[in-house]
This record gives C-alpha cells, sequence and structure tokens, in this order.
C-alpha cells in the first residue's frame, strides 16, 4: 500500500522510472493517483510533461504522458485537483456515519466537480432533511475533526471479505465516520473548507441529493451569479426582477398562441370552404399538413352529402383525408393498405394518413377502391 496516499497534500516527489510498456511508465514511487474506490484521478505534471493517463494493472499505478521521460523523474499533482477530489470522497465517508445512524444507506454517489451527489435507499425523508445534512456537515468542518488512519492484518479484520488482503486500511474521523478505504482523504474536517446542500430529487432507488463542497462551491457560485447577471440584463432587470419578468413573458407566450391557434383555425375555415366549392370527389390541395387536414375534414364533413378525398403534398410526404357520410372511411382505408405502406387513423367518417408513395400512384389506386 502506498503511504504516500496517506498525506493527500504529499503532491510533489523525485523518483526514477522502473518500467516502460505500451507507453506507459511504472516508477520506483508515485504520489499520483489513478480512479478507483469511488475518487477520480489526479492530474498535474511529470517532468513538466502533462499528465494524460493514469491505469492500475493489479495494485501498480501506470503513468502515460505527453512525452518522452528520463530520470530522474519530478512528479508535480495538481493541487487544486486533489483538494477537488479528496474533499467529496472524505465528505461523502462522513455522511456514511451520519446516515447509518438513521438506519439509511448510502447506495450510490456521483464525484465529478461539475455534478456531485449522493443517492440514499429512501423517498421518506423529514421536511427539514436537507437542512440537517447541510448543518451537521458545516458543524463537522468547523470542528475540525482529525483523520486517523490504521492498518490491520486482513486476518485479524472482522469482515471476511478483507481476509485475503495482508494489510486493511482504516480511514477513522472521530466519532463520525471508521470504515476501510485504500483512497486520499483530508488530514483534518477544515480542509473540506465548504459543503452546500443545492437540491434533491427521486429515484427509482430512493433519492438523489445534489451537494458542492471545496473550491466547487466557489466555481459554482460564481457560475450562477455569471448566470442570473446575464439573464437580468437580458430581461433589462435585477436579479429580483427575473421571475416576475419571466411569468410576464409565460403569459404573453401563453395569449399569443392562443392567439396563433385563432387565426390558423380561421385560415383552415377559409380553406375548408375553398375545398367545399370544389365538385371534385378527389380534391387536391397542396401544403397542408396531417393536423391541418383533420381539422378541415372535421369541418367538411357536416356539409358532403356522401363521400370526399383530400390529398396534399406537405413536406415531401402525401397527406389524405377520407371523409365519409355513410361511415365508410374505414372500409375504403383498409383496402388502400392493401396496396400500399400508410400510417394513420381515424373513425368510419374521417381517415387521415400519409404515405411516401408517388401522388399519382396514389389517385390511381383510391380511384379504383372508392
Amino acid at each position: 500500500m502506498n503511504k504516500n496516499y496517506d498525506n493527500f497534500l504529499n503532491v510533489s516527489l523525485t523518483t526514477k522510472i522502473k518500467e516502460f510498456i505500451d507507453g506507459y511508465y511504472l516508477f520506483e514511487d508515485t504520489v499520483f493517483y489513478g480512479e478507483k474506490g469511488g475518487m477520480l484521478s489526479d492530474n498535474g505534471k511529470i517532468n513538466n510533461l502533462e499528465v494524460q493517463d493514469l491505469k492500475w494493472i493489479g495494485d501498480k499505478l501506470y503513468h502515460k504522458v505527453d512525452g518522452i521521460l528520463k530520470n530522474p523523474i519530478n512528479m508535480q499533482v495538481n493541487l487544486d485537483r486533489r483538494f477537488i477530489n479528496t474533499s467529496i470522497q472524505s465528505a461523502l465517508h462522513i455522511l456514511d456515519g451520519f446516515y447509518e445512524k438513521l438506519d439509511i444507506k448510502i447506495v450510490a454517489i456521483g464525484v465529478n466537480p461539475s455534478n456531485q451527489w449522493y443517492e440514499i435507499n429512501t423517498k421518506e425523508l423529514p421536511k427539514n432533511h436537507l437542512d440537517d445534512v447541510s448543518n451537521f456537515m458545516n458543524n463537522v468542518i468547523r470542528d475540525d475533526v482529525n483523520l486517523n488512519l490504521s492498518y490491520i492484518k486482513g486476518c485479524n479484520y472482522n469482515n471476511p471479505d478483507y481476509k485475503k488482503y495482508d494489510f486493511v486500511r482504516i480511514v477513522e474521523f472521530k466519532n463520525l465516520d471508521s470504515q476501510p478505504c485504500s483512497t486520499l482523504h483530508v488530514n483534518k474536517t477544515s480542509q473540506i473548507q465548504s459543503f452546500v446542500v443545492l437540491d434533491s430529487e427521486k429515484t427509482s432507488r430512493g433519492t438523489r441529493i445534489h451537494i458542492t463542497c471545496n473550491i466547487v462551491t466557489n466555481q459554482r457560485l460564481k457560475e450562477y451569479h455569471s448566470l442570473i447577471k446575464d439573464i437580468s440584463h437580458k430581461l433589462s432587470g435585477t436579479k429580483d426582477d427575473i421571475i416576475p419578468n419571466l411569468d410576464k413573458i409565460l403569459k404573453d407566450n401563453k395569449d399569443l398562441k392562443s392567439e396563433n391557434e385563432a387565426l390558423k383555425k380561421e385560415v383552415l375555415t377559409f380553406k375548408a370552404k375553398e375545398i367545399l366549392n370544389d365538385i371534385q370527389k378527389i380534391k387536391i390541395y397542396d401544403n397542408c399538413d396531417l393536423n391541418s387536414l383533420r381539422y378541415i375534414s372535421m369541418y367538411i364533413l357536416p356539409h358532403i352529402e356522401n363521400l370526399m378525398v383530400i390529398i396534399s403534398d406537405f413536406d415531401n410526404t402525401i397527406n389524405v383525408s377520407i371523409i365519409s357520410k355513410d361511415d365508410n372511411a374505414k372500409n375504403i382505408f383498409e383496402k388502400i393498405k392493401q396496396e400500399i405502406e400508410v400510417s394513420g387513423g381515424g373513425n368510419p367518417k374521417v381517415i387521415c394518413f400519409k404515405t411516401n408513395n408517388q401522388k399519382e400512384e396514389l389517385i390511381n389506386i383510391i380511384k379504383k377502391v372508392i
């Protein structure tokens, strides 16, 4: 087990190359941590070359850089990234202990800096639960509880799953949480720096609680402030005007939609009257989508004596409406389906459908079946 991981502030090291395989270097020692155990990989530089990838092969960590390395090897882990990865890991450990006392389990986590969350196995939570979590974690940060690490032989550990290991590392924040873990952790809880509960949502497994901690909180605050400022500017007001202005926009859009619908119906009614003036049984009236054709057909139905078919070429698709005063539209539709591929439906009086067949071919088929 790498003892460099016992102090997360160990971010620099001088070492030597031990092995080089398929573009990856293995070193005699390392301060880099590769993604494992719910913790993301470090980033940083080795001999001033950016680390592109870290991968575990067994318990050995291999490093890939943007270039060729020669001894001596000087490593430098990005301290900001190390703080972000470590603080969320430690916060989640402490939350394990918090929920254990409530007989609730954390069943899934998200540690990506842009999306930090944890999921618990219940949908039933007290009304003030999110406030309780936030207050608990902020008290933990203020109390500055020290990390305690200890090593126990696997054969002596009380969980049989760990018997196969020579040693098990126990991570303990006194009176808060104690569990086996090989990842990095803050040396004391004040190094988590900040913890904010953003919101929660119900999931199939229980409840997902979105959080942010450490310098991620600073980044998000800056993003949200910039977003609010931009929205306020676009709405020509202050942040206090955002909700009233949005409410007004939504109302205006709803009113405009209603006006547009009314105008559309007027236009379609005019089209329907125009079609009725055509004495042909099969009428060609292009540029109507299927919904518009359905509205026109329902208007026309009371005004015809027997049968009418409307064919409309719209957006490279042929839309068709069969209007039957004597409830024969479905029978005609079934006969057409035997000849060509169509999609649509309706009732015995009005059937609307569409097809990709040629208009002339469709007209000939309709003439045959009616």
